[in-house]
């Protein structure tokens, strides 16, 4: 050390009264700078230049004699004998005022040594400053650290000074509160103790330094399930680091296992459970999570964790006796006889990877029927909680149902797969991601798959108890075995919770209007006759107005195609190939002279549920013949209409909305819209009727034409149980009128008026 104690030079003087470059100066009041502690030597030499455990050294690093910057200041740290691998040198540094232009740098040196044990600083820009905390393991006993402190400047060429505001620095030798320490490298043995048929072990520990990893190991046989916990206990704060984790394989840096802490997330908890297929002595590392690119993750004195290992047995009956995690290891049952058997599949969702594979053969049947399908999770099993999903995500069990285009995947049957919706069927219309979804998985490395049906996990407000996950197939007549794959897994297959499950599959003959409707395995129209009410309205209970059905299968259309929420018993992400069983109606047309616009009645209604519920609407998807006569004079014929004149469906499904109708224009204003539907709920029926403000009719050129198609599907589905409806359809005296919503006087629907002898206006239902 130098102690240097003499009168400064005026020029000096005046000096310290300014700044330069915005830096703060020696307070020109002292007339004296004290600067001690320069140089490795003075450090391990003077006392005055020894940090002392609990005692706070405060000194400047400011102008000295002749040198406007670049003060360092070196001090030693005297290692006690009794020091060993559990002890830590905590050092802080920290300017205590609100601003300085330092940039404060601590460095620890071995005493010998001039390269940096470790070495921090804050670089806090215009902000205030920040402490410097290093916390450092050193067990070598009776020894000397050396301290170097200086500026660390954003300008290597001009490093700042302050010797206005003094740092502070203290030093503390402690003992790490991790009684594992030293496992860097040699892992701590956890022991594993039975605990029933399960063997648990547990640890403790701190990542105290930085860039700390412990290391911990445990045996493991194969065929037994071992779940790996690591937690953080909620302190109140975010420790210094991430808590991150490795599980890695026997005699190998392979890693099984990995996964950190989100940002700021506090407790940290992380989980995994694998199915054991290397036996031998396993390895779990706990330390602090780095980025690429990023700095040694700090250490944290304050932060305990601590880890749990359990070995339990398998008990997936399924998985015990081998596995049936692949599709050439399905699990399979054979249904017998005809319509109206069931069966069941059970499992659980063990580990991490694990998925199970079910194959159901259906017999030979010459008529169409229907396969419904059910999970229904059980109290039993949860041996350990469910595995911690990242912030925000929700579980996304899956149950997946798949036909076999081909066990042998050649490129000819990828391509039918893929293309061809008579070899496999897509529903593109509901479901935008249907053809990457389809070629997902006739892409399959196992066999030629075609998705059939998908029911994911939803949020648990929308689906408490899995609602969302059953479903009901179309199985075409066929003559040998039909074979149908169930996939119960989880997205990702990176979750689990070990509990039971049950997964319920019935085989029901198809409603009997359906099956009769068949011809050469193809589904037919149905032929009606449209019927007259003349000026009157649809009579009850008419079978002659009346058609009716059931709509066996599929999850039903959105009516708004709101995927981002789904409805119903739906979640956005399920699927069916064939979406909604569709029963089509081909109506023939009455024969009127001119003008032969018509009004056209419509209601339908669909059968409650037993409590009262409505399971679904109905939409219905119309199409017209247009048999305007040529203006060539040729032959007429008839053009299917299926788009209003802006080109958007022609399809009628309950909206409670007030909307524009048709015969309305630009200018009408809006307390005139109403509802263009009425909505009626009964003891046993939900009846939707369109309503008179509506002017539903048939335009002359439709009655030309002869033919309407009216397609029957279901819209919103709850409920996927056998329920039947009734729709209600006849034609009547055009124009009809309405009352206006004030309750004014009626108002009629646009009459057809003769221009030089044609018909023009009137019915303009498709506009």
């Amino acid at each position: 050390m130098r102690l240097r104690s003499r009168l400064l030079p005026l020029a000096l003087l005046l000096l310290a009264a300014c700044s330069s470059d915005g830096e703060d100066t020696p307070d020109a009041g002292t007339g004296v700078v004290e600067d001690f502690c320069n140089s490795r030597d003075e450090a391990l030499t003077n006392a005055d230049c020894e940090l002392k455990p609990g005692v706070a050294m405060e000194r400047f690093l400011a102008l000295t004699g002749d040198v406007k910057a670049g003060d360092e200041d070196f001090y030693s740290i005297r290692i006690p004998a009794s020091a060993n691998a559990r002890t830590l040198v905590h050092i802080t540094g920290v300017y205590l005022a609100s601003s300085t232009p330092v940039n404060l740098s601590v460095t620890v040196q071995e005493k010998d040594k001039n390269t940096a044990l470790v070495a921090k600083s804050d670089q806090h820009g215009a902000g205030a400053p920040r402490p410097v905390d290093i916390v450092l393991p050193y067990g070598t006993p009776d020894t000397q650290l050396v301290v170097v402190v200086r500026d660390a400047p954003t300008n290597p060429a001009r490093p700042a000074y302050d010797a206005r505001n003094p740092y502070r620095l203290t030093v503390e030798l402690i003992e790490n509160p991790d009684t594992n320490e030293p496992n860097d490298v040699t892992p701590t043995p956890i022991a594993l103790s039975a605990q029933g048929a399960t063997q648990v072990g547990t640890a403790q520990g701190y990542l105290a330094t930085d860039d700390d990893v412990d290391r911990f190991s445990f045996p493991l046989t194969v065929g037994k399930v071992a779940y790996v916990r690591v937690t953080a206990p909620d302190q109140g704060f975010a420790p210094n680091y991430r808590l991150s984790y490795e599980l890695l394989r026997p005699g190998t840096t392979d890693k099984e296992s990995e996964g950190n802490v989100l940002p700021k997330v506090h407790p940290g908890v992380l989980a995994t459970a694998r199915k054991v297929k290397l036996a031998g002595t396993w390895t779990l590392v706990v330390k602090g999570y780095r980025p690429a690119n990023e700095p040694p993750p700090a250490g944290d004195l304050r932060q305990p964790y601590e880890v749990e290992v359990r070995v339990l047995d398998e008990a997936d009956p399924q998985d015990q006796s081998g596995d049936n995690d692949a599709y050439a290891r399905a699990f399979s049952r054979d249904l017998v006889g005809a319509p109206g058997t069931s069966t069941s599949f059970s499992g659980r969702l063990g580990y991490v990877s694990d998925r199970d594979w079910f194959a159901l053969r259906v017999p030979a049947y010459n008529k169409p029927s229907v396969l419904r399908y059910r999970l229904v999770p059980l109290a039993t099993g949860g041996r350990f909680d469910p595995l911690p999903l990242p912030l925000g995500q929700l579980a996304d069990r899956q149950v997946l149902v798949f036909t076999t285009v081909g066990t042998t995947p050649t490129p000819e049957l990828r391509t039918q797969c893929s293309n061809d919706a008579t070899v496999c069927p897509r529903d593109a219309r509901e479901h935008p991601d249907a053809p990457s979804l389809v070629q997902t998985y006739c892409n399959n490395a196992e066999a030629v798959l075609c998705i059939q049906s998908v029911r994911e996990e939803g949020e648990p407000a929308r689906f408490p108890n899995l609602s969302n996950f059953q479903g009901a197939l179309p199985v075409p007549a066929h003559a040998g075995l039909a074979t149908y794959h169930f996939v119960v897994q989880d997205d990702g297959t990176n979750w689990a919770d070990d509990r039971d499950y049950r997964l319920e599959v019935s085989w029901e003959d198809d409603d009997a209007e359906e099956v009769a409707a068949y011809s050469g395995s193809v589904e037919q129209p149905r032929a009606k006759t449209l019927n007259g009410v003349g000026a009157g309205n649809l009579p009850a209970n008419d079978a002659t107005f009346e058609a009716k059905g059931q709509l066996s299968y599929g999850h039903g259309r959105l009516r708004d195609n709101d995927r981002a929420t789904g409805l119903g018993v739906r979640g956005p992400t399920d699927y069916d190939a064939v979406p909604s069983d569709t029963d089509t109606y081909a109506y023939t047309l009455p024969s009127r002279t001119a003008p032969e616009d018509a009004s056209w009645l419509v209601q339908w209604e669909v059968d409650n549920l037993p409590d009262g519920g409505t399971p679904h609407g109905l939409a219905l998807d119309l199409t017209f013949c247009d048999g305007t006569p040529p203006t060539d004079g040729g032959t007429s014929t008839c053009t299917p209409v299926s788009t209003t004149s802006t080109g958007g469906a022609l399809t009628l499904a309950y909206s409670g909305s007030v909307m524009r109708a048709w015969h309305t224009t630009a200018s009408t204003p809006l307390s005139s819209y109403q509802a263009q539907y009425q909505l009626e709920k009964t003891a046993t029926t939900t009846r939707v009727t369109v309503a008179p403000y509506a002017c539903a009719c048939l335009e002359r050129r439709f009655i030309q034409g002869g033919t309407l198609k009216v397609a029957v599907s279901a819209t919103e589905r709850n409920d996927y149980g056998r329920v039947g409806y009734t729709l209600r359809t006849g034609y009547g005296d055009y124009p009809r009128t309405y009352t206006a919503p004030d309750g004014g006087s009626p108002t009629q629907c646009p009459a057809p008026t003769q221009d030089a002898g044609t018909w023009v206006g009137g019915c303009q239902f498709t506009r």
